[in-house]
């Protein structure tokens, strides 16, 4: 039994991390659809840009300049700041932009980023919905790059790359940027075969017509998986379409983020049991594989070291292995006492790295059975310039 939990347990990890993302990759090159099957727009779409904020006021000024200054028809693109109960100067800066179209919604209680786009999302004027973060700078072309797939009426969303800003002053900002690319050569993949699983907050983009009601989940994922579940459109991931973020201000604060992400896809999962039906979902095996295999990783690691620990009593195999895990786990904690003092040398930091986010998904399970949420959208601290 204890052989059979490890090599279970062994397997899980091996195929979550590696095994899917070499098979995924390998399926769509040979069955997929190339992300530029796609015809030239005979007149660009109408758009509403949205950003959503709570008390952003140092990042709100830099986002629209941003946001105005990107490669779009003006007469096509309409700007939307939705002000979720700021108590700060959020909404008296966005009403500086009023004379170059900037319209500022502001609502005087905190509803939370799903409420409000509720609200906000049917009195939009553009075709597609644009949600774009406050503190994530677009590429110029972003927009044209992004909106081109919705030449194709199968196409009922996009979401765009997000790169991390590396920071010399930042501990995060090189696990997140590693993290990043390792996941954006699986939605890549994901994509050619018929979708990426979900969008990132940072730029994302659905056909107004298809735009969903949210519930109290992560938007992003909640909203382009429900347009694949209910209309069998596709959600197309772009990676020309950048946009730009600053780490997270700490790690700490990176911790809690990926604790929160762990519980928003658990709260999801009753609202989304289509995507694991075959019959009616197109990417049930993505989703199992790539979001529903990473969330038992952390208890899988557990089981491989315990086990491996028992069995080596009694042979050297396992002890080799055992030990092997052990050194892993060292590295990783001298990895953390390195990245404390701002040092990242890759023999430590990746293993550090792997053992954070695992340990942050495990503590995310172990938060969830309490049922307390703050259902309030959180946003990221992160780096501004100034830091």
């Amino acid at each position: 039994m204890l052989k059979l939990l490890f090599w279970a347990s062994a397997g899980l990890v091996v195929y979550v991390y590696v095994g899917y993302p070499v098979l995924v990759d390998l399926l769509s090159r040979w069955r997929g659809v190339s992300r530029d099957a796609f015809k030239a727009l005979p007149q660009l779409p109408s758009v509403t840009v949205l950003i959503p904020a709570h008390n952003e006021e140092q990042w709100i000024r830099r986002k629209i300049e941003n946001t105005l200054d990107l490669d779009y028809p003006k007469g096509q693109m309409e700007i939307v700041v939705a002000s979720d109960g700021s108590d700060d100067r959020t909404a008296v800066i966005a009403g500086e932009f009023a004379d170059r179209g900037v319209r500022v919604v502001a609502f005087p209680t905190r509803l939370g980023k799903q409420e409000m786009l509720n609200r906000v999302v049917p009195k939009a004027t553009g075709e597609i919905i644009v949600a774009t973060d406050t503190n994530a700078l677009l590429a110029r072309d972003a927009l044209r790059k992004l909106l081109r797939h919705f030449s194709d009426p199968a196409v009922g969303g996009a979401t765009g790359r997000r790169v991390c800003i590396i920071q010399e002053r930042s501990v995060p900002s090189e696990g997140e940027g590693l993290y990043w690319r390792y996941d954006s050569w699986i939605k890549e993949s994901e994509s050619r075969m018929h979708s990426c699983l979900g969008a990132h907050g940072q730029l994302y983009a659905i056909r107004k017509a298809v735009f969903p009601h949210v519930e109290k989940v992560g938007e992003d994922f909640y909203a382009s998986m429900k347009v694949v579940t209910t209309t069998g459109q596709r959600i197309i991931y772009e990676p020309e379409a950048v946009a730009a973020i600053p780490a997270a201000a700490s790690l700490s604060i990176e911790f809690e983020r990926k604790m929160r992400a762990q519980m928003s896809l658990l709260l999801t999962l009753p609202l989304m049991w289509d995507l694991l039906l075959p019959w009616r979902s197109p990417v049930w095996w993505q989703y199992i594989s790539h979001k529903l295999g990473r969330m038992f990783v952390p208890p899988a690691l557990l089981l491989m070291l315990v086990c491996s620990a028992a069995l080596a009593l009694a042979s050297r195999f396992y002890l080799a292995i055992c030990l092997a895990q052990v050194v892993f786990y060292l590295l990783a904690a001298v990895g953390a006492i390195l990245a404390k003092y701002g040092h990242r040398p890759k023999l430590f930091y990746v293993p550090f790295y792997f053992t954070f986010a695992n340990a942050a998904v495990g503590l995310g399970w172990l938060r969830w059975p309490r049922r307390k949420y703050d259902y309030a959208w959180q946003p990221t601290e992160r780096l501004t310039d100034r830091s």
